[in-house]
């Protein structure tokens, strides 16, 4: 990998806060999960309608699948992995995801739309450890971000540019930062979350969004191009960022700290609606393309992890 350079966001915050309102438009849901597998998490989604992600087996094993817009599956592994999986897809066919090696480390990886993966660790401050290390979203661009951790366990989130560019994005308060969204053509360079508190990761349910390993407080962040940020936190609730389209809709996922349950949410043109799956006790991850389809997770009755795709109707879509 050709590093050039790497910056620190400097601290310019403007915290912005959105309340959930009724709203015209409705979502029509359809389950997916992909065959012979214990469970289903949709990661990413591209222009196109396909969709990636993690499929596990019955002993919690997880693999990359791709669902391809015909309904057929591909279930994949990086090559000697004991894990892993897809977290972006662009509309190039490039996918970006984590897989773990023999002794338990954590590498992002890229695979090209003919099947060839190239692994890439990210540069210091970045190390190679057993926490989750990944590559979460590649634009059409070219530009990835994801995390990564520090030899102290400090989470950074990071953003590679196509030039070569290495970045990590943080500010001087955060405990920890993640890096999920690097849109085509945005005024923003990428997007996430930031935690500031005892720890790396935050109290929620949900088997990969607030993991409760200490008590701390998250909150959603947009970086721009200028070297500022924005906080954007729903409902004045702990709120993870996880995509915005070419119109500007963002998707996450927020802590109802009353229901003690999360849910996703779309934020269209200052108005919040959440995205949950029918009868869920909890979502994990939403994620919109250009032409407004939505897909997540969602967990049953049962705590089984299950994928959907919403399709928006009314007036509002």
């Amino acid at each position: 990998m050709n590093t050039r350079r790497m910056l620190s966001i400097p601290v310019m915050t403007l915290g912005l806060s959105f309340a959930t309102q009724s709203f015209a438009q409705t979502f029509t849901y359809t389950q997916i999960d992909v065959p012979n597998s214990s469970g289903t998490t949709p990661l990413g989604i591209n222009s196109y309608g396909q969709i990636v992600g993690e499929a596990d087996d019955a002993d919690g094993t997880g693999h990359g699948f791709l669902r391809d817009t015909d309904g057929t599956y591909l279930k994949f592994d990086y090559p000697g992995s004991s894990f892993t999986n897809a977290q972006g897809i662009n509309d190039q066919g490039v996918f970006v995801g984590r897989w773990t090696d023999s002794k338990g480390y954590n590498h992002a990886y890229l695979r090209s739309p003919s099947g060839v993966f190239s692994n890439f660790d990210p540069p210091a401050p970045c190390f190679r450890t057993k926490n989750p290390t990944t590559a979460h979203r590649i634009n059409n661009h070219g530009d990835i971000v994801g995390r990564c951790f520090a030899p102290n366990h400090h989470e950074y989130g990071w953003i590679l540019h196509n030039d070569g560019t290495f970045q990590i994005l943080t500010g001087s308060s955060f405990d920890g930062s993640d890096a999920w969204l690097a849109p085509d053509g945005s005024q923003y360079m990428a997007g996430g979350e930031y935690a500031v508190g005892a720890a790396q990761f935050c109290i929620g349910p949900g088997r990969s969004s607030f993991h409760a390993v200490g008590p701390c407080l998250i909150h959603g962040v947009l970086w721009n191009r200028n070297g500022g940020f924005t906080t954007l936190d729903v409902n004045n609730s702990q709120t993870a960022l996880r995509s915005m389209n070419s119109s500007g809709d963002i998707t996450g996922i927020y802590y109802d700290a009353a229901l003690a349950r999360q849910h996703g949410f779309l934020l269209r043109n200052g108005v919040v609606t959440n995205v949950d799956f029918p009868n869920s006790s909890g979502s994990d991850h939403t994620f919109i393309n250009d032409l407004g389809l939505i897909v997540g997770a969602f967990s049953d009755a049962a705590g089984v992890e299950h994928g959907f795709i919403a399709t928006c109707s009314g007036n509002g879509c």
